[in-house]
């Protein structure tokens, strides 16, 4: 398993190549799209509470902030997938040119499509940005691959926050901890800042986010992790930097969350 950032790409794309046996993927969401190609064995997930299979031939595509997990869908068996991790602006950068119109790229409900012709694309596009030497290849790579999944599965539709009181109040708790990830932080402090009790905070932030407080906080810190190994800070001084309690406790979470350690990953990042 191969997981790494290309700085020369548009807002530092990162892309992964695994062939997964026995790992599994905890809950956890991302800030930028997935984008993966299937083209062995089969996958095992669960988006949204939604579950399903991602066999040989099928593309999967989640939006930025859908929590989701994922294992082998037969034991012994596992998977092969590559997968790009492009961000909502880049994806939303050729959307105009691609469906013009106006409101968010959407790529709808479905999670999964059967779709062995752009599985073959996607996969030709990953390797060319992992193997080509000249950058303006690889962007060609990026572009090109987007623009079409965009135009055979994208569209335009408007999304609206869910209204209430309550929702409000996460999104105050979200914002906290967006800025206090670095250090300590409580159940008390964060439903705090959501105006709520404790136990009716904790019930209404995993029914808005999908998953608890802690495991949320978990990945706001592996993705400020993630950005600094990329650039080159040491681990030790990561795991300071982010919030974790060493670097024994940052290699644990990265591990479990990413299949790789930030050592291999900070290595892989160009």
């Amino acid at each position: 398993m191969t997981l790494w950032r290309d700085s020369s790409l548009p807002d530092g794309l990162e892309l992964l190549r695994a062939s997964c046996f026995d790992h599994s993927y905890p809950a956890h969401f991302h800030d930028e799209f997935v984008i993966a190609a299937f083209s062995r064995g089969a996958q095992r997930h669960r988006v949204l509470r939604r579950e399903g299979v991602a066999a040989a031939g099928t593309v999967m595509i989640i939006h930025p902030g859908e929590v989701h997990a994922a294992e082998a869908a037969a034991r012994d068996a596992g998977w092969d997938y590559c997968a790009f991790y492009p961000s909502a602006r880049f994806l939303e950068g050729i959307a105009d040119d691609v469906l013009g119109g106006r409101g968010e790229l959407d790529f709808g409900s479905e999670v999964i499509r059967h779709d062995p012709g752009a599985t073959r694309a996607l996969n030709r596009a990953h390797r060319v940005m992992t193997e080509a030497p000249d950058v303006l290849e690889r962007e060609c790579a990026a572009y090109e691959a987007f623009a079409a999944l965009i135009a055979r599965y994208g569209q335009r539709a408007r999304r609206h926050a869910a209204p209430g009181t309550a929702r409000a109040g996460i999104r105050r708790s979200l914002d906290y901890l967006a800025a206090q990830y670095g250090g300590p932080v409580s159940v008390r402090e964060a439903a705090g800042a959501a105006g709520l009790s404790e136990y009716h905070f904790m019930r209404a932030f995993r029914a808005a986010t999908g998953l608890s407080v802690h495991g949320y906080l978990t990945q706001i810190r592996l993705r400020h992790a993630k950005a600094l190994l990329a650039a080159g800070t040491g681990a030790a001084e990561v795991a300071a930097s982010v919030g974790f309690f060493d670097q024994s406790h940052l290699i644990r979470q990265f591990r479990r969350h990413f299949g790789v350690t930030p050592g291999a990953y900070a290595a892989a990042c160009r």
